[in-house]
C-alpha cells in the first residue's frame, strides 16, 4: 500500500485511531455522495436528508476522483478503478442518457448539472469547476495507468477539448475569466485565488497558445509568486487579491497547494502557505472563551444559523463558525493540526460515541449531523442546550479534509507525483 510518514507513525495509538477512522470517513462521506449509475457526485451530502442529492457538482466530481484514487491506496473499495472509469465515462459522454452539459463551442462544463442526466441546472459554465474536474480527471488517470489506461485517454480527452484561451482576460495582469458566455470568457477575476489552478491547467492543456502561455509566465509561474498582492496580518505577509484589508478564505490558498505541483514544491509557496496557516490560528486566539484546537475560515453552509453559504475568511465570519477540514488541510505546514482535531472530537464532537438519554431527538441529530466526522460547527452552539445541526457537507470544501489527511500519512508526493507525470503526459 506504499510508504507512510513518520509524523503518522509517530502518532499515540489514542490519535491514530480517531485519525484512520476520520481518514477512512473522508472517502466514505464521498462515496456516499456518488450517484450509483453514472459515477457523479452530489454537490453536498446531505446530512438530515437522503443521498444522494439530484444536484452534481462538476467541481464535487473532480474530488471524488482524487478520492477514487486514496481508497484504492488505502484498500477501502476494491471497485474504485470500476468507479472511476464510470465516471470518465460520463464525463465524457459514454453513458446512454447522461451527457453533463458543456459550453457547445468551448468545451467548459456546467457547474451543477442534474446526477442521472447531465443536464444543465441553470448554472453557469464555469472555469474553476471545469478545471477542479479536468484536475481530478488527470490524477485518477495517472493513478490508474497501469492498470486501466483508459481513464487516463479520457482524461487526456476532456483537457484537449477544451479551449483553455478563453480563461485569459489579461495575460499581463493575470486576470482570468471565472465563466464562459455565448463562447466567450466572461468575468474576469483579478489575482491571487484558487485560479491559479486554472493557468496551470490552461499551460498544460494549450502549450501552442502564446497568450495562455504568458497569463503563466507573467503572473503565476513560481518565480512571480513574491509579486502577487498581499496583506499583513500581526506582520505575517499572506498572499490575497488585492482588494485593501481583504484576507481570503483559507481554502483559497490549499486548493493550489494539493493541485498545482509547481507550488507545492515550491519553499516560497510554501512559507506563504504557512503564513496563511499561522494567520488562521492566531485570529481565532483573539476571540474570547475559545480553545486554542478551535480554528479554520473555510467555505460551507451555515443554513439555519447565519444564512446560507458563506466563504469565511479573517474579519468576515458571521457567527465565527470554524471548519475542521481547513484544519487538516494545513497539516502539511502544521502536523500538530491533528491533535487540534483529535481535542475537537475528545472534548466537542464525539460523533460515534455521542449518547443523550434525556434527548434522544438530540442524540439522533447529532450523530446524523456528524456521521462522517468532523467538518463545519459553530463554537457557541456547541455549548448551547439548542444546538445547531449542520444540514449538509459541501464535497469542495470536503476536499481539504481528504487531501490534508492523505499528504499526512501518505506525503505530499502523492499529489505532486501525479499531477506532473499525468501534466507531462497530456
Amino acid at each position: 500500500m506504499g510508504q507512510t510518514t513518520d509524523l503518522y507513525k509517530g502518532l499515540p495509538e489514542n490519535v491514530k485511531a480517531f485519525f484512520d477512522r476520520q481518514y477512512e470517513d473522508s472517502y466514505r462521506l464521498l462515496d456516499a455522495s456518488r450517484h450509483p449509475r453514472t459515477g457523479l457526485y452530489a454537490d453536498a451530502y446531505m446530512t438530515l436528508g437522503d443521498n444522494p442529492d439530484q444536484r452534481c457538482s462538476i467541481a464535487a466530481t473532480g474530488v471524488g476522483l482524487i478520492g477514487l484514487c486514496s481508497a484504492d491506496l488505502e484498500g477501502w473499495d476494491p471497485d474504485a478503478q470500476e468507479k472511476a472509469v464510470v465516471t470518465l465515462e460520463a464525463l465524457t459522454g459514454k453513458i446512454d442518457g447522461c451527457r453533463p452539459a458543456r459550453e457547445e463551442n468551448t468545451g467548459f462544463f456546467a457547474h451543477f448539472v442534474d446526477m442521472d442526466t447531465g443536464a444543465n441546472l441553470n448554472s453557469e459554465m464555469s472555469t474553476i469547476d471545469t478545471s477542479l474536474v479536468v484536475a481530478g480527471a488527470m490524477f485518477a488517470g495517472e493513478h490508474f495507468k497501469a492498470t486501466a489506461p483508459e481513464i487516463s485517454e479520457m482524461a487526456n480527452q476532456l483537457l484537449s477539448e477544451i479551449d483553455w484561451s478563453q480563461v485569459v482576460a489579461d495575460k499581463d495582469k493575470g486576470i482570468i475569466n471565472m465563466v464562459i458566455k455565448d463562447g466567450k470568457g466572461a468575468l474576469p477575476l483579478t489575482a491571487y485565488n484558487e485560479y491559479v489552478l486554472t493557468a496551470w491547467l490552461a499551460k498544460v492543456g494549450n502549450p501552442e497558445n502564446k497568450e495562455v502561455q504568458e497569463l503563466w509566465e507573467n503572473t503565476f509561474s513560481i518565480d512571480k509568486i513574491t509579486e502577487l498582492p498581499q496583506i499583513q496580518y500581526r506582520n505575517i505577509q499572506v498572499l490575497t487579491d488585492g482588494e485593501a484589508e481583504h484576507f481570503l478564505s483559507s481554502f483559497v490558498h490549499q486548493f493550489p497547494f494539493y493541485l498545482v505541483p509547481e507550488y507545492a514544491e515550491s519553499d516560497v509557496y510554501r512559507t506563504f502557505y504557512e503564513n496563511a496557516c499561522m494567520a488562521d490560528r492566531y485570529k481565532w486566539k483573539e476571540l474570547n472563551d475559545v480553545p486554542s484546537y478551535v480554528w479554520g475560515y473555510g467555505a460551507g453552509p451555515n443554513d439555519g444559523l447565519h444564512g446560507g453559504y458563506h466563504a469565511d475568511k479573517i474579519n468576515q465570519s458571521p457567527g465565527n463558525v470554524a471548519s475542521a477540514y481547513i484544519v487538516a488541510g494545513f497539516l502539511p505546514v502544521y502536523p500538530a493540526g491533528i491533535h487540534d482535531l483529535y481535542a475537537l472530537y475528545r472534548l466537542q464532537i464525539p460523533y460515534d460515541t455521542y449518547v443523550n438519554r434525556g434527548d434522544v431527538k438530540d442524540e439522533n441529530k447529532f450523530r446524523a449531523a456528524y456521521r462522517y466526522g468532523l467538518h463545519r460547527y459553530s463554537w457557541w452552539h456547541l455549548e448551547q442546550p439548542e444546538r445547531w445541526y449542520p444540514t449538509k457537507v459541501t464535497l469542495i470544501d470536503w476536499s481539504s479534509m481528504l487531501y490534508g489527511l492523505t499528504a499526512f500519512k501518505r506525503g505530499m508526493s502523492f499529489f505532486t507525483d501525479r499531477l506532473k507525470r499525468s501534466s507531462r503526459n497530456a
